[in-house]
């Protein structure tokens, strides 16, 4: 697993497995393009093209000497901009590029890129972007009764929908991690994957990252030996289905808390659920729609926002006589006794397990995901856990969950400025290109800083819970008596062990959910303001629509958390039991990759030891009142400590020169103040330090930055 010698790094892979045929046919699209503007009109070409083309003059007076006569503009004549062509982002993006070499070792980061340069060549393909669109048109409604007045509450969803949701299975979004080929290093595959994705999967990736924190809490169980032989059949079959790549046998999940109470406040739980071995005879007779016997629980109650409602399973709160517990249950159920014989399942006849679904909610953006208003009658589950743990049960879900939400974000963002990236290489004004204007490439070289340093925030949180999770795995496939073994996780570069791993992703999960999901709202607005109008609009040629990816960004902070409750959860881990352990593996972890930095990065280093300091200082003197009343801000303090010290620690890694201006453009963007006056030579200097971090050494000239 680990890397042997001196290897090629990312952007150089990357290169080699470019189609060298691309770049011939780039060149001919721009020898043919420039003998398209030379061609007059007699020849075919446009009005403007004859403008170009300098007439002869009617005499040789200066009075008789006129320029060609201006004709009007029309819905087919005229200007017409020259589409941008977004490139993959394995290719394009330098973020992605360095986060691959730093988060990798060199066999792992060899083996799993031929799939990820693939698949960011099919996120970005017509057929997709079509499916992003029929998704997008064609939103899910409800059919609550049949033609007689029968309740049958038929959720319907785009073929769009269904196909991207497919994709995503087939490409292990969940199943990465809990296949484990790369020990802990397929969490950080999974989601180097995800950020590719999110940009035009709609929102399937919301089943997704619920479906991977229940996978996780399914797991936990089943290396309980003392599970109740039913119980244990029903989370294995769970768990096979969740973690699966085939589309027809797997199952997504929803994870239902919210009541009308309040999202975040679960105490107030009203769904109640009531003990009952006792099954009528109906009950007796069905099964889940995988052929398991139905749960002991009947839960009853009204859940408020319930989103991924076409989901083939729901795992949430309800309280019984001991206090809130979580339950698991089949969102449908087979009818009839003769059901198995009638596999697989699209052949059995089934019903909503007790379920009925009220209305779909009507929100400002995630349109084609379907989040309905749920009522539980009589619902049939199993206790996942012990009964009136169900709080601390859901944390496992909840963290794995925030953890996508964050990294979505960033993914959005990404896609965002992909697309900047290439409108900014064909736009013109004033006949020169729009990079060429200092202010405009400022404004892309702050966001390309700040993108880069949410990736690496993003990567390393997800790199922890891939060490601290390893030894849960490997008791897991112990207990099931699987075949599968795996070695002791190592440490990592940037990761000394599995405990150090557990107390930094306890205190920086809600830190990536944060800070992220806020970040990359302004950064999508800035976005589609570099685009002009076209960026406002709702376009169907869907690798342009930045309008979707701004909306859809904005549930983001809201979604498993707001943005103060996320900082108030940092003030819980630094206050709590464990405070001790946390603070220390941090301080650990600041000063080593400091200690690790190269002199070019040293007085960067200087200033991030006295930001640590600084936020020691709070953590020490700060009361709990003053804490609490500062909260959000603090917890800003600390991702700037944790994205300084990664810039550095990746430019540290191979001292790549852009790299290292990306660590000082970091720096110069928190303290760069309007009145700064910098002399030509500077000025010419910051200006080209810009473009660099934005479009990489080739410039923007070339129709990929690789470094």
């Amino acid at each position: 697993m680990r890397g042997g010698g001196a290897m090629k790094p990312a952007a150089m892979l990357i290169v080699e497995l470019e189609n060298a045929q691309s770049q011939r046919d780039s060149r001919m699209d721009s020898i043919s393009y420039a003998r398209e503007r030379r061609r007059p009109v007699e020849q075919g070409g446009s009005s403007r093209d004859a403008q170009a083309v300098p007439q002869p003059p009617v005499s040789t007076s200066d009075r008789d000497r006129r320029s060609p006569e201006p004709r009007p503009s029309s819905s087919s004549d005229g200007f017409f901009q020259t589409p941008p062509r977004i490139l993959n982002q394995l290719v394009d993006d330098i973020a992605l590029q360095r986060a691959l070499d730093l988060f990798l070792p060199d066999d792992v980061r060899e083996t799993v890129l031929p799939d990820l340069r693939a698949f960011g060549d099919t996120v970005i393909s017509k057929t997709v972007l079509d499916q992003v669109s029929d998704a997008e048109k064609n939103l899910p409604y409800l059919r609550p009764f049949d033609a007689w007045g029968r309740r049958q509450d038929e959720l319907v969803t785009s073929e769009g929908w269904r196909k991207l949701s497919a994709l995503g299975v087939k490409e292990g979004m969940v199943s990465i991690p809990y296949e484990n080929e790369y020990l802990q290093y397929s969490r950080t595959y999974q989601f180097l994957k995800y950020l590719v994705w999110c940009g035009s999967a709609v929102w399937t990736t919301c089943p997704n990252q619920m479906t991977d924190g229940v996978a996780a809490l399914l797991r936990k169980h089943l290396t309980d030996k003392s599970l109740a032989p039913q119980t244990r059949q029903a989370l294995q079959s769970a768990y096979a289905r969740v973690t699966a790549r085939d589309p027809d046998f797997v199952w997504t999940t929803g994870q239902w808390m919210t009541e009308r109470q309040g999202g975040s406040d679960v105490s107030q739980t009203e769904t109640l659920a009531t003990y009952a071995p006792d099954k009528s005879e109906k009950d007796a007779e069905s099964t889940g729609s995988d052929g398991v016997a139905l749960g002991d629980w009947l839960v009853n109650g009204f859940k408020w926002f319930s989103s991924a409602t076409d989901s083939q399973m729901m795992v949430f709160l309800a309280r019984t006589p001991t206090g809130i517990s979580t339950f698991m249950a089949p969102m449908r159920r087979v009818v009839g006794k003769d059901h198995i014989s009638a596999w697989p399942l699209q052949d059995v006849k089934t019903e909503l397990n007790g379920v009925q679904i009220q209305r779909l909610k009507n929100k400002l953006g995630t349109k084609a995901l379907p989040t309905a208003e749920l009522v539980l009658n009589n619902t049939r589950a199993h206790l996942i856990g012990e009964d009136g743990k169900g709080i601390k049960e859901m944390a496992t879900v909840l963290n794995i969950s925030r953890i996508h939400n964050g990294l979505t974000a960033t993914g959005f963002w990404g896609r965002g400025l992909s697309t900047i990236r290439a409108f900014a290489r064909v736009r013109k004004v004033g006949l020169k290109p729009l990079w060429t204007k200092p202010a405009f490439a400022r404004t892309l070289a702050k966001m390309h800083v700040e993108y880069k340093a949410n990736v690496l925030l993003g990567i390393f949180v997800i790199s922890l819970l891939g060490v601290a999770e390893q030894s849960e795995i490997a008791q897991f496939h112990e207990s099931t008596g699987s075949s599968k073994s795996f070695p002791k996780a190592h440490a990592t570069r940037l990761i000394p062990n599995a405990d150090a791993a557990q107390h930094l992703f306890r205190l920086l999960a809600p830190v990536l959910k944060g800070v992220s999901g806020k970040t990359a709202i302004g950064g999508l607005q800035e976005c589609m303001e570099c685009m002009g109008g076209v960026g406002y609009l709702e376009s169907e040629d869907m690798q342009f629509n930045l309008a979707r990816l701004f909306r859809d960004a904005n549930v983001i902070p809201i979604w498993e958390g707001t943005t103060d409750m996320m900082a108030d959860d940092v003030r819980r881990v630094v206050f709590g039991k464990t405070s001790q352990e946390v603070m220390s593996a941090m301080d650990a972890w600041v000063k080593k990759v400091l200690a690790d930095s190269i002199p070019e990065c040293a007085s960067h280093a200087q200033s991030l030891q006295g930001m640590w300091k600084e936020w020691q200082g709070i953590v020490h003197t700060y009361r709990l009142e003053e804490f609490q009343l500062n909260a959000r801000s603090i917890m800003g303090k600390l991702s700037d400590v944790v994205m300084g010290c990664l810039l550095v620690s990746d430019a540290s890694r191979d001292r790549d020169t852009i790299a290292i201006d990306f660590v000082d453009a970091w720096f110069a963007f928190r303290d760069l103040t309007p009145s700064a006056s910098p002399s030509a030579g500077k000025f010419e200097e910051i200006v080209a330090r810009d473009l660099r971090v934005v479009f990489g050494r080739e410039g923007p000239q070339q129709p990929a930055a690789r470094l």
